[in-house]
């Protein structure tokens, strides 16, 4: 997954702090119907290019779509998986698949978080 971003913070060599807009629904055009605020999220990234505060950079991150899965189709799975088996499995398939995400989160955030790299620099401060 690619998006735009503006670097906020080089942080360290091969390290840097940017900003992205999250789009919403309404496709990032919220100022018009008014539905919602979608917040800029900080993201760190990595950059093997010459990048400086300022700067419009295109980020990738290709594991953003597969946490996304993990966290909204792993509880929902062992939902449906338990309640074929009884009612009452149902609960707990629930129960385990947050778990596991829960899990899964502690362990990235142990090492580094989920971090985007820097994929070209699309206009220079």
């Amino acid at each position: 997954m690619t998006q735009t971003a503006v670097v906020i913070k080089v942080t360290a060599p091969g390290l840097c702090e940017v900003r992205v807009r999250r789009t919403s629904a309404c496709a990032g055009s919220c100022a018009t119907c008014g539905g919602c605020e979608t917040p800029d999220i900080d993201v760190l990234a990595t950059h093997k290019e010459k990048v400086k505060t300022g700067d419009t950079v295109l980020i990738e991150s290709e594991k953003t779509l597969r946490l996304a899965a993990l966290i909204f189709l792993l509880p929902l799975l062992l939902f449906f998986a338990g309640v074929f088996l009884h009612p009452i499995a149902g609960g707990v398939g629930i129960l385990l698949g947050v778990g596991v995400v829960l899990a899964v989160n502690r362990f990235l955030q142990k090492k580094g978080g989920v971090t985007a790299r820097v994929v070209a620099v699309l206009r220079e401060r």
